[in-house]
């Protein structure tokens, strides 16, 4: 429904039968029928009317959803700031002309606008702060959220109503409709042999709630949203723009850059809590009592934006990779020299590779700064915050290099790797997997083992004759011979839908690698624009024990084991 005295204002309202089957979403065209709101002194329109089959309940907590986050069904919207809501005070049975309680201490912009529904109760008053992607092209928008309910004999009606904060048509911004306010109704009739009205704004998101949809993607454990995403706006406009046409790679500039902007965003406020902020940073946030920012070290950093935003941003730094990319050319002189062209090859590989004659000379020597190898002990910068972004075969590596520096680290998995660099499957974390990885010997088979889809297929017993592409059935009934490959069919089977997919492996068995050294790992899926990356973090150990600590008790046990009398076996 919509209505207006100023701009019009628009609603959708829906008609259904009751029933529990779900309903296809398709609205009907209302604007030329009757409003379903007639007030004195506003002029209401109904805009779509559609059916569903949800009670009330589900559509107050599909509209609460909205309400906090409007990014649901708006691409141009980052959240919505909730700056009063009147479950949280008792504030919610006075008027809001003549403010008591806990609205007196807030700003006269920031109050809920006044509205009474003839007919209706007022159950529920918020303010919120719509906040747009892009703040360069649209201004956030204040809006009263009111929730109204009227109760009848056998009929359940709500209300949502939205009242945007302007004056003028023209301070409207493009994400909201140009109208002065915004209703969205939902009549629930009880009588299940009867007609009802069911407006509703949505009802795929209504049918899902009521089928038990449960969220499996949990954002913003680690910082929280709002923080990020200021962040995100603050540095997409300060490089965004400039390394986007700038960008001199074949590949897209527009996951990279704004990827990367994304995984800084989340380091900068990562950091903010850990660490006292760089000298030009200090009036942000953080504080001198916290720790000094020890630094990082970006591992395979590629195309080295993410290093040169953090670099720019006052973070002391530097990243290297195995292959110098084009990027880093388009980087000021002082970035440049902060990315360098290096293999990072543990310290234990590298002393299998050379004798100890050349190992004796290395160590008498100095080590070089612009040496081809880094044996991954970063000793001019101790406890280098470690960054591991799409580091590929040092993803498994991460917190091993973390643990041995005595330092705190991120890694983003991408592709999978061993800890010998080999692409393989990490093997799925689960307590029977472990029990079997324990008990069983792993002997490589050739040919080797088929997939689920290839073993379903070999179910069917045939005979084959080794000169025709045709079998016989039991029955004796010829039959062509299938081949997997032949078939083309991508359908997954039971088996594997049963399966864990390679990238959770992966996360998993960086994960389960990390805790063995005694980090305390989160996990964070990032808000990037382009993709969802899983970030795993280790910055708190379930020990202090670092590898010093370690290596002392284990050579102490050895001494005294040594001193023990042998025990004849």
């Amino acid at each position: 429904m919509a209505a207006g005295n100023e701009p019009q204002k628009d609603c959708p309202h829906h008609v259904t039968t009751q029933s529990t089957q779900p309903v296809k979403f398709s609205p009907t065209d209302r604007t030329q029928s009757p409003p379903d709101i007639t007030l004195p002194d506003e002029l209401w329109m109904t805009v779509l009317d559609s059916p569903c089959t949800f009670p009330g309940d589900v559509y107050l907590e599909v509209m609460l959803n909205m309400i906090k986050n409007p990014n649901v069904t708006s691409s141009h919207l980052f959240r919505a700031d909730i700056f009063y809501d009147s479950a949280d005070h008792e504030d919610e049975n006075h008027g809001h002309d003549q403010p008591n309680g806990v609205l007196k201490h807030i700003k006269a912009e920031y109050r809920p606008m006044n509205y009474d529904l003839l007919g209706y109760k007022r159950t529920r008053t918020m303010v919120r702060q719509l906040i747009p992607r892009n703040p360069q092209l649209d201004r956030p928008l204040l809006q009263t959220c009111h929730l109204f309910q009227r109760l009848e004999e056998d009929d359940e009606t709500h209300v949502v109503l939205y009242i945007p904060h302007v004056q003028r048509e023209e301070e409207m911004p493009f994400y909201h409709p140009t109208v002065s306010k915004l209703a969205f109704a939902h009549r629930w009739r009880h009588n299940p042999t009867s007609t009802s009205e069911n407006p509703t704004p949505n009802g795929t998101h209504g049918q899902g709630q009521l089928a038990g949809y449960q969220k499996r993607v949990h954002l913003d454990r680690i910082i929280p949203q709002k923080r990020y995403q200021d962040t995100y706006t603050r540095l997409k406009a300060k490089y965004g723009r400039r390394l986007a046409e700038q960008w001199v790679e074949v590949t897209d500039p527009g996951k990279h850059v704004f990827e990367d902007l994304g995984i800084a965003a989340f380091l900068v406020e990562l950091w903010r809590d850990m660490y006292a902020m760089p000298e030009d940073r200090r009036g942000e946030g953080g504080g001198d009592e916290k720790l000094a920012f020890p630094g990082f070290v970006d591992i395979g950093c590629g195309n080295g934006i993410l290093t040169y935003i953090l670099l720019s941003e006052g973070y002391r730094g530097w990243g290297f990779d195995a292959r110098e990319r084009k990027t880093w050319s388009i980087f000021p002189p002082g970035i440049q020299e902060q990315l360098q062209q290096r293999l990072l090859v543990p310290e234990i590989f590298q002393s299998l590779s050379q004798s100890i004659e050349q190992r004796k000379e290395e160590e008498e020597e100095e080590e070089e700064e612009d040496s081809t190898w880094h044996n991954g002990i970063f000793k001019y910068m101790p406890g280098a915050f470690i960054i591991s972004n799409h580091a590929d075969e040092l993803t498994a590596w991460t917190p091993l290099l973390a643990y041995l520096n005595n330092a705190a680290f991120i890694a983003i998995p991408c592709c999978s790797h061993d800890l010998a660099g080999s692409r393989f499957r990490a093997p799925p974390s689960t307590k029977a997997a472990k029990a079997r990885s324990a008990t069983t010997i792993i002997t490589t088979t050739y040919p080797p083992e088929r997939l689920p889809q290839q073993q379903q297929r070999q179910q069917s017993p045939t005979i084959s004759n080794p000169n025709t592409d045709t079998g016989t059935k039991g029955n004796g009934e010829p039959t062509k011979k299938h081949h997997v490959p032949e078939t083309g069919s991508l359908k997954r089977t039971p088996e594997q839908k049963k399966m864990s997919s390679a990238y959770s492996t992966l996360c998993s068995y960086v994960g389960s690698l990390a805790e063995e050294v005694g980090f305390a790992v989160e996990r964070e899926v990032l808000r990037i624009p382009t993709m969802a990356l899983t970030m795993l973090t280790g910055v708190r150990r379930k020990t202090s024990k670092n590898v010093k600590v370690v290596g002392g008790e284990w050579i102490a046990r050895a001494e005294k084991l040594g001193r023990k009398p042998g025990s004849g076996h």
